[in-house]
């Protein structure tokens, strides 16, 4: 079962699709992002993964700008516990060129637990090959 879920508003789009025959989730965002887009798209990941114990996300953050840095204790303390509570194994996150980006990104990554890999990309199609090895 595919699902799409999407947030539009005056400074970004961000969409979530359910991709059953990768066994991922696909969030792509655009625009001018800030800490209260990123909460409120992975409270959207958790409620759309119940049930579903889907192992991957591709986090597509190439084409934004912003400051998102803020949610990383949110995301380190509320989320990530429950996305592996409800079976997140890989999560791939494609950089945006912004440094501001790159600085919110990384401190993200140093946040995650052994239960669930991390790693950071320059290009989606890198990003989605070490998705489909990751187990």
């Amino acid at each position: 079962m595919e699902e799409h879920w999407e947030l539009k508003n005056a400074h970004s789009s961000i969409s979530l699709d359910h991709v059953s025959q990768r066994d991922m989730f696909y969030i792509k965002w655009c625009g001018h992002i800030n800490s209260e887009d990123v909460i409120q798209t992975a409270l959207k990941y958790i409620e759309l993964q119940k049930g579903r114990n889907c192992p991957k996300i591709l986090n597509d953050k190439s084409e934004v700008t912003g400051d998102w840095e803020e949610a990383n204790d949110w995301l380190e303390f509320e989320w990530l516990p429950r996305a592996v509570a409800s079976g997140l194994k890989c999560f791939a996150m494609v950089l945006t060129r912004d440094l501001h980006d790159l600085g919110a990104a990384l401190d993200l990554e140093r946040r995650f637990t052994p239960e669930c890999r991390v790693k950071l990309f320059k290009e989606p199609d890198a990003a989605q090959e070490w998705l489909d090895t990751c187990h």
